[in-house]
C-alpha cells in the first residue's frame, strides 16, 4: 500500500513535471490495485494549492480524488520526532502511512532523506511490479481501511451519545441481521461462545443431557456442552465435506439425547434437510446450528436459521464478518426462544432488576454493533469476492498434476461463507514451513480433534474412535482466505503449494 504525497500528486495532475507521464502510469496501477491512498491531512492542503496557483486543474484532482483511499491522520504527536521538528505535514504524512502500514510515494528530498518509508518514484518503478510480498491470511487491516471511513463515523457517534451498553445500534443491527437472513429474530452477544451457551440454557439443557456433535471443530462447540453439566456425544465426520456424517447419527441417539448440534465447518452447511428428517423422526430433539464460520452462507437458497430451532455465529475479527473484539449473535424463527434468549443474555433479566431465569452477562457492546453494521452492508460484497477467490484457487488446483490429496467440495444446492480454504497435503508439517519461508501463511483447522484432547478425556473415547477425524486432523492444512487476495497473490500461493507438496 503507498500514499501519494501532494507533490507527487500535483506532477500528476499539472504540467510542471518533465516526467508526468509514467507518474500517470504509477497512479493509474496503484488505482487498479486498490493500493493508492492519501492522507486526510493532506485533503485540505492539496485543494488550496489547487485552487491558489492551479485552479484549471482543480476538477481532474477531484475526479482521481474519488478513487483514493483516505487514511486518518492520528492525533497524537511526538514533538520530539527528527522529522517532525524538520516539517510536521512530512511528519503527519509518515504516522498516517504507519497506521496501516504503507510507504509514501514523494519527491520531497527532506522526507527521501529523514523517512525510512519515503520512496522516489523511480525507486517504486525499481521494485519489481511483479514481486510478491509477504501475503497476508485473513487482512484484517485492509479490509478496515477499506470502510474506515463509515466506521470512524458510526463509532464517534456511540462516543457521543456514550451509551456503551446495549445502544440504539444493538437494536438497528439486529434489524439489520433479521434483514440480511429473513430470520424473525437475531439476538446479539458478547461471543460465538456466548451464543451457544444462550441457546442451550434456552433449550433448558440439563446436567447429564446429551448432545450429539462432531469432534473435528473449535473446542467451544463441545466446550459449551460440558459447561452446562451435559455429555458430548461425538459423530465421526464426512470425508468429503468434513461436517458431521448425518447417516452415523442414528445410532447415539439415546433417551438422554436432547440436541444435535452440527457445525458449518470451514463455512458450508452441513445436509440439513437429512438432519431435519431425523430431528422429525425423533421429535423430543432439538436442532442447534454453530455457524460460528458460516453466517451469509445457504442452504436450498435459504439462511440456516430456517432448517433448525436456533443458529448461532461469530463475529470474531478473522470470520467472514467479524468486529473488532469478540461479539455473536443467536437466531431462531421461535418468538418464545427469543424472548428467553434476550432475558439469558442480561442475566435472566424480564425488566430491571427482576430477574426470571439464572442468565449471564452476554451483551454486545455497542461500539461493535457500529462496526458491523457497516461492514454488514457491504457484506454481500465480500461474499462474492470469498466465493470468486475459493473458484481461483480451485480452478489453479484442478489438474490432473497436482498433488493436493483433497480440495474442497462444495454440493450444488448450498453457498459457502469460505471462511477457510482449506485442502489436505501429505508431509503437511515440511509443507507449512516451506511456505512460510516463501512469505505464505497457513494453519491447520484442527490439528487435534475435540475427542482426544484433555479435557475431554473424562468421556472414554480413544485413537481410533473416529478415524476420519483423526486422518483429516493430520492432513489439513488452510491458505490465506480474505476478500483483498489479488489474483497474482492466488496463483503464487497456488504455484508454491503444488511445488512444495510434491
Amino acid at each position: 500500500m503507498y500514499i501519494l504525497d501532494i507533490n507527487f500528486l500535483l506532477d500528476v495532475i499539472t504540467d510542471r513535471s518533465k516526467n508526468k507521464y509514467f507518474y500517470e502510469k504509477i497512479l493509474e496501477y496503484l488505482i487498479n490495485k486498490k493500493e493508492a491512498y492519501i492522507s486526510s491531512s493532506a485533503l485540505h492542503n492539496i485543494r488550496f494549492i489547487l485552487k491558489r496557483n492551479y485552479r484549471d486543474y482543480l476538477s481532474k484532482y477531484l475526479e482521481i480524488e474519488k478513487q483514493l483511499n483516505i487514511v486518518k491522520t492520528p492525533s497524537y504527536i511526538d514533538y520530539n520526532d527528527k522529522l517532525c521538528q524538520i516539517d510536521i505535514e512530512d511528519y503527519l504524512l509518515e504516522l498516517s502511512a504507519k497506521t496501516i502500514n504503507a510507504k509514501v510515494i514523494t519527491n520531497d528530498k527532506t522526507f527521501l532523506k529523514y523517512s525510512e518509508i519515503a520512496v522516489s518514484p523511480a525507486k517504486f518503478l525499481s521494485l519489481s511490479l511483479s514481486t510478491v510480498s509477504n501475503i497476508d491470511f485473513a487482512n484484517l487491516k485492509k479490509q478496515h481501511i477499506r470502510y474506515s471511513n463509515e466506521i470512524e463515523k458510526s463509532v464517534d457517534n456511540v462516543y457521543n451519545h456514550a451509551r456503551f451498553i446495549m445502544g440504539p445500534e444493538i437494536k438497528e443491527l439486529e434489524n439489520n441481521l433479521c434483514n440480511f437472513t429473513d430470520a424473525k429474530n437475531a439476538i446479539t452477544c458478547g461471543s460465538g461462545t456466548d451464543a451457544l451457551l444462550l441457546a442451550m440454557m434456552a433449550l433448558d439443557i440439563k446436567p447429564d443431557d446429551e448432545i450429539i456433535t462432531t469432534p473435528f471443530t473449535f473446542i467451544a462447540t463441545a466446550e459449551t456442552i460440558a459447561f452446562l453439566g451435559a455429555k458430548p456425544v461425538f459423530v465421526d465426520i464426512d470425508e468429503e465435506t468434513y461436517n458431521i456424517d448425518v447417516n452415523k447419527i442414528e445410532k447415539e441417539i439415546t433417551p438422554k439425547t436432547k440436541a444435535i448440534l452440527p457445525v458449518s465447518l470451514f463455512g458450508q452447511p452441513c445436509d440439513l434437510e437429512e438432519l431435519q428428517s431425523l430431528i422429525t423422526n425423533h421429535q423430543s430433539l432439538y436442532l442447534i446450528i454453530d455457524g460460528a464460520q458460516s453466517f451469509g452462507a445457504t442452504y436450498k437458497g435459504k439462511a440456516e436459521v430456517h432448517y433448525c430451532d436456533i443458529y448461532t455465529t461469530s463475529f470474531f475479527p478473522a470470520k467472514p464478518l467479524g468486529c473488532y473484539g469478540d461479539g455473536g449473535a443467536v437466531f431462531t424463527n421461535n418468538d418464545e426462544l427469543a424472548d428467553k434468549i434476550k432475558m439469558l443474555r442480561i442475566h435472566g433479566q424480564n425488566k430491571r432488576y427482576s430477574h426470571k431465569y439464572v442468565g449471564l452477562g452476554a451483551r454486545l457492546d455497542t461500539i461493535q454493533a457500529a462496526t458491523l453494521n457497516v461492514k454488514l452492508k457491504h457484506y454481500p460484497e465480500d461474499l462474492k469476492k470469498r466465493q470468486e477467490v475459493a473458484q481461483k484457487y480451485t480452478n489453479l488446483f484442478s489438474t490432473t498434476h497436482s498433488p493436493i490429496t483433497h480440495l474442497p467440495i462444495h454440493p450444488s444446492d448450498r453457498t459457502s461463507a469460505w471462511a477457510q480454504y482449506s485442502i489436505r497435503v501429505k508431509d503437511r508439517d515440511e509443507v507449512q514451513e516451506k511456505l512460510k519461508e516463501a512469505g505464505i501463511p497457513t494453519a491447520v483447522h484442527y490439528p487435534k480433534p475435540l475427542h482426544l484432547q484433555e479435557c475431554f478425556s473424562y468421556l472414554g473415547y480413544k485413537e481410533g474412535d473416529f478415524p476420519v477425524a483423526e486422518k483429516i486432523s493430520k492432513e489439513i492444512m488452510s491458505l490465506p482466505m480474505n476478500p483483498d487476495l489479488t489474483d497474482k497473490e492466488i496463483e503464487y500461493i497456488a504455484d508454491k503449494v503444488i511445488e512444495f507438496a510434491k
